[in-house]
């Protein structure tokens, strides 16, 4: 059994990459000039001060009728925004999709379960304005809220098709995070991180959801993804585990900017 020094370290992305110092505000720079020049509105999914989602606009989007692609950030349920990852839309905006961007209330100020419940709602904000499917796909605590999404439970909360799910670097089991420093944060206990872990849920029938992890991170989050996978293929969603060669915690969505990278070209395919 992996003791809690362990498991600290493996959890312990920004030590894991050090380059963490230069990529975050680079992420922060590149987003503030893609929202410069990019067509977006800001609208307001429920009442808590972070419940905010940008949704950015393709050229003819007015006639779009593909699936709006919903990208959850990360930064352990605790950290970031959406302000930081406005360019991840860039790859699939150049494949014609629209892309929404919703941030949360961070913990401890709300629990992970409360989160899911955020994101719920926001899932059901833009089904009832957009009138169409949606595709759901997020990074490290966004994977986590992506297979959230996907759940057979969720699915039934919201009122148009979730027609696929795909998770970047994801944390699907939390029960791990009992042992971590940042659960003075999180404040999980075994029954909240059992009922909050996808791993442990069951998935919508049939549904398509992809996990994708960086071949650099750690043992604990190549694991993650790969036990992930093949649970909920047991259970008869079509779950899939792709290694990204030579990316890390942080470079491992950084993917999504390209419109020729093969993870912006896997999310167009499950979009469909």
């Amino acid at each position: 059994m992996e003791s809690e020094l362990d498991l600290e370290a493996e959890y312990d992305n920004r030590a894991l990459v050090p380059d963490h110092v230069e990529i975050l505000p680079r992420w922060e720079r590149e987003a503030a000039d893609f929202r410069a020049v990019t067509r977006f509105e800001t609208n307001r999914y429920g009442s808590a001060e972070r419940n905010l989602v940008d949704v950015f606009r393709g050229d003819d989007s007015a006639q779009n009728q593909k699936p709006l692609i919903l990208f959850i950030h990360g930064g352990y349920w605790r950290g970031l925004g959406k302000d930081m990852f406005s360019h991840m839309a860039k790859g699939l905006l150049d494949h014609g999709f629209d892309v929404a961007i919703p941030q949360y209330t961070l913990c401890p100020d709300i629990s992970v379960a409360g989160i899911g419940n955020e994101i719920a709602a926001c899932c059901q904000h833009l089904a009832q304005i957009e009138k169409r499917s949606l595709m759901i796909t997020g990074h490290s605590a966004g994977g986590h809220l992506a297979a959230m999404m996907c759940q057979k439970d969720r699915v039934a909360e919201i009122s148009v098709p979730i027609v696929a799910g795909l998770g970047i670097s994801g944390v699907y089991d939390l029960t791990p995070l009992l042992h971590v420093s940042m659960n003075t944060d999180l404040k999980l206990d075994l029954k909240s991180a059992l009922e909050t872990s996808p791993y442990f849920a069951a998935p919508e029938p049939g549904i398509y959801f992809d996990a994708w992890v960086g071949s650099d991170e750690s043992d604990e989050f190549r694991r993650q993804s790969e036990d992930f996978a093949m649970k909920w293929r047991e259970n008869a969603a079509h779950t899939t585990c792709i290694e990204l060669a030579g990316a890390n915690h942080f470079t491992a969505v950084e993917p999504l900017t390209n419109s020729e990278s093969l993870l912006v070209k896997r999310i167009v395919t499950l979009a469909g």
